[in-house]
């Protein structure tokens, strides 16, 4: 009796452990990293003092996006010493994790430099060096041109500066 209960247990285990090993796997085949680790990108809606839902990274920081890049098609202008104030949120080895933003409007931009860039809506993303803590949002209204971005890429307009940041 004990024989055909472990190998009824045997069995379940391996039905139940085979599909989630499916899911683990990419589209091509290759393992991709775990979520939380390096290599994975996290997008999340965030309450920011001020602002209201806005769009941060995996540590609460603020993400941005500049009047002046496009959307048809995507296309980043801010690069050399701009990209220094105003960091690329660069896209990750595996398609990012959201919370509260749909996967559709997520999509990358290659930079000059080559790099993948995340976009929202087709508007580029960007931290701001000027943000320290999480939930900081020191670039709002930066020269008129640089937003932080709501869960659905629009330009969030309250709450801004109206001085330089250096871009």
């Amino acid at each position: 009796m004990n024989r055909i209960r472990t190998a009824a247990l045997c069995a379940a285990a391996i039905a139940v452990a085979a599909p989630l090993s499916a899911c683990g796997d990419m589209a091509s085949g290759a393992q991709g990293p775990e979520h939380g680790q390096p290599g994975h990108v996290m997008l999340a809606v965030t309450t920011v003092n001020g602002l209201g839902a806005a769009v941060t990274d995996a540590a609460g920081k603020t993400l941005y996006r500049f009047d002046k890049d496009t959307t048809q098609p995507p296309t980043s202008n801010c690069d050399g010493a701009c990209a220094t104030s105003w960091p690329p949120a660069l896209a990750g080895e595996a398609a990012p994790m959201l919370q509260g933003i749909q996967d559709t409007q997520v999509g990358t931009l290659t930079r000059k430099d080559g790099s993948k860039q995340l976009t929202l809506n087709g508007w580029a993303l960007y931290e701001f060096s000027g943000d320290k803590a999480p939930g900081d949002a020191n670039g709002q209204g930066a020269n008129g041109t640089w937003f932080a971005i709501g869960p659905d890429g629009s330009k969030i307009t309250g709450g801004g500066k109206t001085g330089s940041s250096g871009y």
